[in-house]
């Protein structure tokens, strides 16, 4: 059901990685050390935590942090990055209930 519901935006390449990394759902990559550092470099500056990183280029990405230490990573090379936040921010409490049910 999560991969499918990761696969149902058009245009865009999405997963949900657990706190080590690995894949649980969806179709595409992101950079796990990456997130970490992000989320230790806040703590450490004492920013807060990090709920959303966003990379733009020849393709756009957003990272959302899910409740658990997980990861979501929605990538695409045609929408801009506003609308791959609002898709992360809808997504985010439907996943986490899956991912405690």
């Amino acid at each position: 059901m999560l991969t499918r519901l990761l696969s149902n935006i058009d245009g865009v390449k999405a997963c949900l990685l657990s706190r080590e990394g690995e894949i649980v759902g969806g179709y595409g990559d992101g950079n796990i050390t990456l997130f970490h550092q992000a989320m230790k470099m806040a703590s450490d500056l004492k920013f807060g935590t990090v709920e959303e990183m966003w990379f733009e280029g020849n393709l756009t990405t957003v990272v959302a942090t899910i409740r658990g230490g997980s990861s979501l990573w929605l990538t695409s090379d045609v929408l801009p990055v506003g609308r791959l936040s609002h898709e992360a921010r809808s997504l985010r409490p439907i996943i986490e209930d899956l991912i405690e049910v």
